[in-house]
């Protein structure tokens, strides 16, 4: 709600008064011309021209008078009020003349104050009725002595005193009540009024302080609302850049109200990483994210500023502390080669997480001193959650990338560990069929379709369905009993899901209908890949079990061999010892045992003067 000066009362009387006064000049002008014309024509024949011009001539004058302020508008208030006033009361004297008691006269002397009150005020209609009261008092006295007679009355017919006086009680007391009514009147309106400014000032102060009471609640609604979508994106987002951006947006909209037009997030580059003695350690400070076609700018020019006292940034990251500026003069403001010349505040936040600085916040704003101690706290408060969410998400991106390394070692030992299995036993393939006896089957061999779809779930990882194929007659090399050959053009189908353990495809399950082709059910496929996944644990769960085995085997030879070694007394003993139980455990014909330096192993003449052969029987 936008706030109206109250006006002022005393003007807003004024002009009322002016367009009152206005329209009684207009209503003058245009009555006055008819009074003229009609007061022309109803004069007696018998009067002479000098009789009818002194009879219309007060008419004419008052007419002119009245003319004349409606015409000239910038004419003095006071003055242009005083002359329709003194047309009444010259008016009603030129009616007592006229016409004496009987005559209109007393109506125009009471307009008189009436008039007065409304033109002037209170004081001067009073004075107003108390010429008007004098002016009956004058008028009767004249009349009744006959020093003057009225022109409409016959010299024979004189009014007497007693006449003027009960006529005159008369209207002293309607015009002692008219201008107590007027005065009454007025005053409980200028009382009124008063009352009215009076309330409708604290009603103005008590609307201004609730606006700006609503404007803060709004502001900090704004910024509590900035503040949890921040803490929300630092514990969603995991992508640091995106984090940025999301960081700087936030801010700039919940501030806007505080003439926020710039948000910049710098963060230090990594020469220049904290090392978390309180030293910053490096020399530059990257801009990575900002806003508006400034922000846009600067990140196109790679802006990255010096860690120096001489700049906001620089200054808040050397001291770790926020530096505020709130009255900067125009174009005062430089980054690189582009001024900021709409930022008259402006503050910068050091990021700070863990006891390590990374970075800063700058804000910049329109408004001179846009930052009171309440928001610099909440900004700050809004740049350590940044800070936190940063450094979540770099340590995040540091764990996954080091899982996917765990992940991918992982994956080669299980390659090598069941490359090695199937070296030393080999499990080309265990076949079942429902249909011979036995169980035995035999299924296509070479290239056909079932041998591609089990090459296709190998590489992808997936299962891989297949619901109708045809066998050529040369796919099959050896035939099961029933002989394959009844069914040569037989439609088939197949389902080949991968066996995956960890990730890594170590074998496939083939699922194969010879007799006819049929459509694979998403529940049938779903419990062939659970019956997949539960046989791929229990392989590598055999897998292991023999790996201990072996290796428990190995430890038992090594903790022998061992054993026999320490029974020993002499060089020669041990040595003996030592190739016999080699001999033994690993099957070789002969075993020999040199000892000497590197040069007289090489040397011709070392050839078994520094040890001794032996074939493991002590020989």
């Amino acid at each position: 709600m936008s706030m109206k000066t109250m006006p002022d009362w005393n003007a807003e009387i004024q002009r009322s008064r002016v367009v009152f006064l206005n329209g009684l000049l207009l209503i003058a002008v245009i009555g006055g011309l008819i009074a003229l014309v009609l007061t022309y024509i109803s004069l007696p024949k018998s009067l002479s021209a000098l009789e009818q011009l002194a009879q219309i001539a007060p008419f004419a004058i008052g007419w002119l008078m009245a003319l004349i302020p409606w015409v000239w508008r910038n004419l003095e208030y006071r003055i242009r009020a005083a002359l329709p006033l003194l047309i009444t009361y010259f008016l009603s004297l030129f009616i007592f003349y006229r016409g004496g008691l009987s005559g209109s006269g007393r109506v125009w002397l009471l307009l008189f104050p009436a008039l007065t009150f409304l033109l002037l005020g209170p004081r001067s209609g009073i004075w107003a009725g108390i010429v008007s009261v004098l002016t009956y008092v004058l008028c009767a006295i004249v009349f009744s002595q006959r020093w003057i007679i009225p022109l409409l009355m016959e010299p024979e017919d004189p009014e007497a005193l007693e006449l003027w006086i009960g006529e005159g009680a008369s209207f002293f007391l309607i015009v002692a009540i008219l201008v107590l009514i007027l005065w009454t009147s007025s005053r409980s309106w200028l009382e009124a009024l008063a009352g009215a400014v009076t309330a409708n000032q604290q009603l103005q102060a008590r609307t201004h302080e609730l606006e700006e009471t609503t404007g803060q609640l709004r502001r900090q609604a704004s910024q509590l609302r900035t503040t949890a979508e921040i803490a929300h994106a630092g514990s969603s987002i995991l992508d640091p850049e995106r984090l940025f951006t999301e960081a700087v947006n936030r801010i700039q909209e919940g501030f806007s109200l505080l003439g926020v037009y710039y948000v910049g997030l710098f963060l230090l580059d990594d020469a220049s990483a904290d090392t978390g003695d309180g030293d910053p350690g490096g020399t530059f400070a990257e801009l990575r994210a900002a806003t508006g076609e400034a922000g846009r700018l600067l990140l196109e020019m790679d802006y990255k500023l010096e860690l120096a006292e001489t700049s906001a940034v620089g200054w808040c990251i050397v001291h770790q502390q926020p530096h505020v500026a709130l009255d900067i003069a125009e174009n005062t403001v430089q980054l690189d080669a582009l001024s900021m010349p709409n930022t008259r505040s402006e503050i910068a936040l050091p990021l700070r997480s863990r006891g390590r600085v990374l970075g800063a916040l700058s804000v910049h704003s329109t408004q001179e001193a846009a930052f009171e101690e309440a928001d610099i706290a909440l900004l700050q408060t809004m740049a350590d959650q940044v800070a936190l969410a940063i450094d979540n998400a770099r340590l995040f991106t540091q764990t996954e990338a080091a899982l996917e390394e765990v992940q991918a070692a992982h994956q080669r030992y299980l390659r090598r560990e069941w490359r090695e299995l199937l070296d030393t036993k080999p499990v080309a393939r265990i076949d079942y069929s429902r249909h011979t006896p036995g169980g035995a089957y035999t299924s296509p061999s070479g290239d056909g379709p079932l041998q591609e779809a089990r090459r296709q779930a190998m590489t992808s990882g997936q299962t891989v369905s297949v619901d109708s194929f045809e066998l050529e007659p040369g796919d099959d090399e050896t035939a099961p009993l029933h002989s394959l050959q009844a069914r040569d053009r037989a439609s088939q189908a197949a389902l080949v899901i991968p066996l995956k353990l960890r990730g890594q495809v170590i074998g496939t399950i083939a699922l194969h209908e010879a007799r006819r082709q049929r459509p694979w059910a998403a529940a049938e496929i779903s419990l062939a890949e659970t019956v997949a996944e539960q046989t791929a644990l229990t392989i590598e769960t055999l897998r292991l079990m023999d790996e201990t085995q072996r290796r428990a085997v190995r430890e038992q030879l090594i903790g022998e061999i061992a054993n026999r070694m320490q029974q020993a007394t002499d060089m020669q003993g041990l040595m003996h010892i030592m190739a016999q139980e080699l001999n033994r455990a690993l099957g070789g014909s002969r075993v020999y045992v040199r000892l000497g330096a590197e040069s007289s192993l090489r040397s011709p003449g070392g050839d078994g003067r520094a040890g001794r052969g032996d074939d493991g029987n002590g020989r």
